[in-house]
């Protein structure tokens, strides 16, 4: 009996375990020192790493105007804003690029003033 209670212990221990990294793919766009990532509707932050450097580089070849979002996949984590922040509730923390490719023709449709 008391092996028993130990392994449900053991189980119990394991499934509450979290790994808060999850894969994430949506447009990203970097202008004056800001990053934005876009899944559907929601909008969050992103913290400027080297990760982002390689985002950024890598867009480049994909966009006509600096303001063009690119797609990206990322394995990351969503970190809560602080208290004292502006911006969006959580911003995400880029660990890992997995690809980063062109938006598709019909999601860049982006109204743009001036020039």
């Amino acid at each position: 009996m008391k092996k028993l209670a130990i392994l449900f212990m053991f189980i119990a221990f394991i499934s509450c375990k979290t790994n808060k990294e999850q894969t994430y793919t949506g447009g990203f766009v970097y202008y004056q020192d800001a990053a934005v990532f876009q899944m559907g509707n929601v909008i969050h932050g992103v913290i400027l790493n080297n990760k982002v450097d390689q985002i950024i580089t890598q867009a480049k070849a994909f966009q006509q105007a600096p303001t063009d979002m690119v797609e990206i996949e990322v394995i990351g984590e969503l970190v809560p804003k602080g208290d004292q922040e502006e911006g969006w509730p959580y911003k995400l923390k880029i660990n890992k690029v997995i690809s980063v490719k062109a938006l598709a023709q019909n999601k860049n449709d982006v109204i743009k003033l001036g020039k």
